[in-house]
């Protein structure tokens, strides 16, 4: 066979076998084999072949750590013949020692003479890596000392570095090597080449130290000068990196801005100063420079001894653009502590923030942070940037596309910050922006993360929206929230940390018991979301609303039947925000047409239908509600009036009869309970009073009765320890499209029904429902006598009679189970036998299939 073919037909080989390494189930006598046949071919030093047989070779070693140490030894015993691949050999070799370190070790001869013998970019990787095979320190003392006279600057620079390794690791003390080594870094401080000059700085900078602790104590002084005096020779280098690795030797700007903040602590005069001089700094061509003298600067305003006079700002405002990001956060975080004296410097501030945000967007989040705090710290002119931002947040709040622009959400951060101070009232700030802030609370989060997570952001600006939209005074700086906040961040001057935990107990949800539950403390976090979600609403954001309460439904879907919220209050929680979730879709259609009071859509009616059903059903199919009744109730009472308000004259009628019996039954709840009716529930009474029996309502007063809306939201709540939720299970035994029932058309035909009822109260009237194709439905009652059994579950058999066999060969019913709203006081009766009341489901509709029989096959 000619030598082309056997490298062919060999990287064939290669490329078949890997599949065999990678495969578990491979046998270990396969695998012998594979390494056999690669250990095999490792003396032929052919590189093509070589760089993939080394390649398997570490790939099995990695599936099969017990050959490992074979894998070595037969790499090492063929290293010095693999020439035109040592390197690589020896890469491997390194990562096999690492992944077991049972393995054998390298002779430092061997790597020496691999290492001499190699081409430039082996050499360069073999040094930069030699710290990976455990050599002697002579050894690699001798190879990197050598080096250091390549001819190639990468090699110098690489044997330098090695030098400064050697060092670092101790144990080396030989006198003579030492002074050696010294003298050959400082013969490299004059290289033609920046990197090996720079590389150099830390040899002279790292064997200077040893060779001063060498010395004798008389002379050990005048040691330490020469080092120095090497180090000032450089310290003028053309190569900023030189000069950073000198300054970096010296230690010059760490030991400086030390006495700054040492000076600042102990004087009350030298800040100023201090301060003036780190400004001009602040012009330095050089970052490393300008960023060190932020740096002071942060520990003096740290210190609260920074004083930022007019002619400071410039040199901010630039720092505050500056191209390199660690400078322009330094300098952020100068601003979140600053004092500015007067307005005129709060403005310029401001606009120096949003031109960087303008030009570095990605900075955004702690851009945000930034605003907060300039916004909490210099609370008392936050009134007149609001006069001035007031024009553009209306016109942007009208251009959706804009509304979200990065200028208007800072603005925004800046003022919902000043009430956090004791110098600003909540009702000082307009209720806008909070429901504004609203939209934008992942925005906000991510910026004050650091500050308060994104629960106790959504409950700060919930209550401030509520606060500011009181007209009263009482809740300047007597607000309990806010007080906490302030309380907690006393001994946290320039460092502001809300947490969850400092809320006062009438701002939270609910009490320390569901603190210390995950489940409750996520079921009442969804509350508040829900009602910030309101919030929204109103405002005009109903997308931005409906896409929070969808977020809810997905925390709520987290929670499993193991979670100590039962799985009637989690059904009741999942109900619940579906029910806001549909008023967020019907709210646009008395947003965008309240001038026209009668105009309807099939949108609007089919969405109305299915909140009505909602409501009916969340009424039905949970029992033990306590304090979640005067809730639903008045969603019952906000649907009415939607729909008086909404639709035609022909259906006011039984709709303000409903909405006049709710609000009867709500008033009869709170008596008993001796509970406070809400401000929503009073002004709807006195709405209905002032209309009268007449069902001639005119649109005037369905504008006023419109604006009870508003005094409607979804307040918190705690779920009652004992809700359960009514359902039942259907299923039809043996039926199937392969396996239907027989009938004759025209006679009836029994139903096999099996049934398991839940939860279901002993008072209540269940009916069958069975339905056809073309809306046709008969009703069954279910005798409560049929059902015995616990109180909590109920298992029966039943056969339904079914009249509605058409003639046909083959034909489907769908039967369901479904409960007698009895609390409804309208009639609604469609059939001569059936429910008198609306009637809510407790299963999913099941197929019975039915397939004809002639009569005579009937009678035999």
């Amino acid at each position: 066979m000619e030598e082309d073919d056997s490298v062919s037909l060999t990287l064939h080989t290669l490329a078949s076998i890997r599949s065999l390494i990678i495969n578990a189930d491979t046998s270990f006598s396969v695998i012998s084999s594979v390494l056999d046949l690669l250990t095999g071919l490792l003396p032929r030093d052919d590189s093509p072949i070589l760089h993939h047989v080394l390649k398997l070779l570490s790939d099995l070693s990695l599936s099969r750590n017990d050959l490992t140490p074979q894998i070595f030894d037969s790499i090492l015993s063929n290293l010095l013949r693999l020439q035109t691949s040592a390197a690589e050999s020896l890469a491997v070799l390194a990562s096999l020692s690492e992944r077991n370190p049972t393995a054998a070790a390298i002779d430092g001869e061997v790597f020496a003479s691999i290492c001499i013998g190699a081409d430039v970019s082996s050499r360069m990787w073999m040094l930069r890596n030699a710290e990976r095979f455990d050599l002697p320190s002579s050894v690699l003392f001798t190879l990197c000392f050598g080096f250091t006279k390549d001819p190639y600057p990468c090699i110098r620079r690489v044997a330098l570095d090695g030098l400064v390794y050697v060092c670092e690791a101790g144990g080396f003390d030989h006198a003579r090597a030492v002074q050696g080594c010294y003298a050959r870094a400082v013969e490299l401080l004059d290289d033609d080449e920046d990197s090996v000059r720079s590389s150099a700085v830390r040899a002279v900078s790292v064997w200077g130290k040893v060779l001063i602790a060498s010395k004798e104590e008389a002379s050990r002084r005048e040691c330490s000068d020469a080092v120095f005096l090497q180090l000032c020779s450089v310290v003028r280098d053309m190569s900023v990196d030189v000069r950073v690795e000198v300054f970096k030797a010296f230690g010059v700007r760490k030991a400086a801005v030390e006495s700054f903040h040492s000076l600042s602590v102990n004087s009350i005069e030298f800040p100023d100063e201090a301060v003036c001089l780190l400004m001009d700094m602040l012009y330095d061509d050089y970052m490393v420079v300008r960023l060190k003298a932020l740096e002071a600067l942060h520990h003096i305003a740290d210190m609260g001894n920074l004083k930022i006079q007019e002619t400071y700002i410039p040199a901010f405002l630039d720092a505050i653009v500056d191209t390199s990001e660690n400078i322009r956060l330094t300098a952020r975080n100068i601003l979140k502590l600053a004092k500015l004296p007067d307005m005129k410097l709060v403005n310029k501030g401001v606009d120096g923030v949003l031109k960087s945000l303008e030009m570095y967007p990605q900075d955004e989040p702690d851009i945000l942070s930034t605003l907060f705090l300039l916004g909490q710290n210099h609370s008392n002119f936050v009134v007149n940037i609001i006069k001035r931002f007031r024009a553009k947040l209306e016109t942007d709040s009208g251009n959706k596309s804009e509304f979200n622009s990065r200028q208007v959400s800072a603005f925004l951060m800046f003022i919902i910050s000043a009430p956090l101070s004791n110098k600003q009232s909540i009702t000082s700030i307009p209720p806008l922006a909070f429901s504004y802030s609203l939209a934008m609370l992942g925005k906000f989060s991510c910026g004050l993360h650091d500050m308060m997570d994104q629960d106790t952001l959504l409950a700060y600006l919930a209550h401030c929206t509520t606060r500011s939209a009181s007209s009263g005074t009482e809740f300047n700086k007597a607000d309990t929230f806010l007080n906490a906040y302030r309380r907690s961040n006393a001994d946290h001057s320039g460092d502001p940390v809300l947490l969850p935990s400092n809320i006062p107990a009438e701002s939270k949800p609910m009490a320390s018991k569901e603190e210390l539950d995950p489940a409750l403390k996520l079921v009442s976090h969804i509350q508040l979301k829900v009602k910030a979600a309101w919030l929204l609403l109103q405002s005009a954001f109903s997308k931005e609303a409906i896409r929070a309460l969808r977020a809810c439904k997905q925390e709520l879907s987290t929670l499993t039947t193991n979670s100590s919220i039962s799985n009637g209050a989690l059904g009741f929680m999942c109900q619940y925000v579906h029910l806001i979730e549909l008023l967020a879709q019907v709210w646009p259609h008395f947003e965008n047409s309240r001038h026209t009071s009668t105009c309807r859509s099939v949108e609007l009616e089919l969405l109305m239908e299915e909140l009505e059903i909602k409501l009916m059903e969340i009424r039905c199919r949970f029992t033990g509600l306590s304090t979640e009744v005067s809730l639903v109730m008045e969603l019952v009472i906000l649907g009415c009036l939607l729909r008086l308000y909404k639709f035609e004259i022909c259906c006011r009628l039984s709709c303000k009869k409903r909405l006049s019996a709710t609000v009867s039954q709500l008033e009869l709840h709170h008596e008993q309970q001796c509970t406070k009716p809400s401000d929503f529930l009073t002004e709807t009474k006195k709405s209905l009073q002032e209309i009268g029996s007449s069902g001639d309502i005119s649109c005037l007063t369905l504008l006023d009765l419109i604006k009870k809306f508003n005094c409607f939201s979804p307040e918190q709540f705690t779920l009652s320890g004992n809700l359960q939720c009514v359902s039942a299970e259907l299923e039809v035994p043996g039926n199937g499209p392969y396996n239907p029932v027989s009938f004759v058309a025209g006679l009836p035909v029994a139903i096999p029904c099996e049934i398991k009822l839940l939860n279901v109260p002993r008072n209540s009237r269940l009916w069958l429902r069975i339905s056809r194709s073309d809306d046709t439905c008969q009703f069954v009652y279910l005798d409560p006598n049929l059902y015995n059994g616990g109180e909590t579950e109920k298992r029966f058999m039943f056969t339904a009679v079914a009249c509605m066999t058409p003639r046909a060969v083959v034909f489907t019913l769908q039967v369901s189970i479904g409960i007698e709203c009895l609390f409804e006081d309208v009639c609604c009766r469609k059939h001569r036998y059936g429910p008198k009341h609306p009637v809510t489901y407790l299963c999913k509709e099941r197929e019975v299939h039915f397939s004809h029989v002639s009569r005579t096959e009937a009678v035999l």
